[in-house]
Formats: structure tokens, C-alpha cells, sequence
């Protein structure tokens, strides 16, 4: 394989992910945006971006940024393409998974500690509760301590 002939190949491979990506959007907006939704049958993704499924997006960006690296490394090891172009691409990607990975366990983590948080709050509310009842039990205040 000639380095023009690779070029071809990353061009047509470059249009037909963006046409099966195009087709893809179209597809879920007829189905999701623009569907026979009624008031007792309504779309269940309103409240998300052009009421499409949560993470359509990022999941259609991911797979493709994905796919455009897996190019561009075949690239660089069949023809030895310079390192610095491919090394961007390789940093945007690993960038993207650092951010989405990052995202979900900082969301885990802040739904833990709020949960953590409430238990604790309860544990107080209980003992501060215990120590009033411990209090009332003297019949003048000036007894108590």
C-alpha cells in the first residue's frame, strides 16, 4: 500500500463514518425529537438534549474521535507519518477519556459522601436528642451538670 493509496483509504473511511454518523442523527431525531409523542404516551428523553437518549452525544464523539485515532495510528505505524501530528490526536483522545471517567467517579464519589454526609447528620441529630431526654430528667435545671 502506497502512502496515496493509504490517503484514499483514510478519505472514503472519513466519509462514510461521517454518512453513517449522519444517517445515525437522523434516525434518532425522527425517532426521539420528532416522534408521534403524545400526552399520555410522552417522550421519556424531554427534559435532554433535542430529547434524544442521555449520552447520544458523547457516546457519537467518543466513537468518533476514537475511530479517527485508530486511523491515524495505523498511519503512523505502516508509514511512519510524523510523530507530533499523531501524538496530538493520541493526547485529544486520552484528554477525552481522563475527562469522562474522571466525571463519573467525581459523580460517584459526591453522591457517596452525600450519603455518608446524611448518615452522619442523623447519628448527631439521634445523640444530641439523647442528651435533652438525659437533661429532663432532673425536676430543677440547676441540678443538671
Amino acid at each position: 500500500m502506497t502512502l496515496d493509496s493509504y490517503f484514499q483509504f483514510m478519505k472514503w473511511a472519513f466519509i462514510l463514518w461521517t454518512s453513517g454518523v449522519i444517517v445515525l442523527l437522523i434516525l434518532f431525531l425522527k425517532k426521539y425529537t420528532f416522534g408521534n409523542w403524545t400526552p399520555d404516551n410522552p417522550n421519556p428523553y424531554h427534559g435532554e438534549t433535542l430529547g434524544m437518549p442521555r449520552g447520544f452525544f458523547r457516546s457519537v464523539l467518543t466513537l468518533s474521535l476514537l475511530f479517527v485515532v485508530v486511523l491515524l495510528q495505523i498511519g503512523y505505524i505502516r508509514f511512519d507519518i510524523e510523530e507530533i501530528q499523531v501524538k496530538d490526536m493520541m493526547t485529544a483522545f486520552q484528554m477525552m477519556l481522563a475527562f469522562y471517567f474522571g466525571s463519573k467517579v467525581m459523580h460517584h464519589l459526591a453522591s457517596t459522601d452525600k450519603i455518608k454526609t446524611k448518615a452522619i447528620a442523623e447519628n448527631i441529630k439521634v445523640s444530641s436528642e439523647a442528651e435533652t431526654a438525659q437533661k429532663a430528667d432532673f425536676e430543677k435545671e440547676g441540678s443538671v451538670g
